[in-house]
């Protein structure tokens, strides 16, 4: 499976009584979001609401999710990487040395939002910032991306990670830069080499 996947899970197979007793959990991913918030330098797309929106997708529309708690998203891709350029990711090395995951929205979603102790379902791609893709969202045997499934919280995944979806909304599509602080350090990982700093665009599908 991926390099940003610690602990593969299934999609939403889920049962209420699961989270009856869950544990609080302390995580980076409970700080604010909008601290570490990035210009993706994009003409932003036309909007009437005040938030960060670039770029515009056709994707990420919502289907159901009539409560608070859950939400879902229909996609017939990943994410929305169209209106993203991989040649130009090299201006995120900058971001080296910081402590924290960034993000910048692609498209803000309007169903859901993620915090710290709910799962999500989400496809994602990760990039080095030559633009060499290191990870995506797999297929299934019937050809459909499989979404990647994991508890916000839970350490199943990179801290940067944690630390920059958390607040997203279902629906929206999100670039997320990870440092080696919060990434795989300078030791690196299979392909990602050591003191990489990584670009990820994930669509969250939904929450619980």
């Amino acid at each position: 499976m991926g390099a940003v996947i610690l602990v593969a899970g299934g999609y939403f197979g889920w049962q209420a009584h699961q989270n009856a007793h869950k544990k609080q959990i302390k995580t980076a991913a409970a700080q604010t979001v909008g601290d570490h918030v990035i210009s993706l330098n994009q003409a932003p797309a036309p909007s009437d609401d005040s938030g960060l929106r670039v770029g515009s997708s056709s994707t990420g529309q919502l289907v159901g999710g009539g409560q608070s708690s859950q939400g879902s998203a229909q996609s017939s891709s990943n994410a929305s990487s169209q209106t993203l350029d991989p040649a130009t990711f090299k201006q995120y090395d900058k971001y080296k040395d910081s402590q924290n995951g960034l993000f910048g929205d692609v498209q803000v979603g309007s169903g859901a939002t993620l915090s710290s102790g709910q799962k999500a379902a989400v496809y994602y791609k990760g990039w080095l910032t030559d633009g060499t893709l290191f990870d995506q969202s797999k297929a299934g045997s019937d050809g459909k991306l499989q979404p990647f499934v994991f508890t916000l919280g839970d350490h199943q995944v990179i801290p940067g990670w944690e630390e920059a979806i958390s607040g997203m909304k279902v629906g929206g599509t999100r670039l997320m830069i990870v440092p080696p602080a919060v990434g795989y350090g300078a030791q690196g990982q299979g392909s990602i080499p050591g003191n990489a700093v990584l670009v990820f665009e994930v669509q969250l599908l939904a929450v619980q």
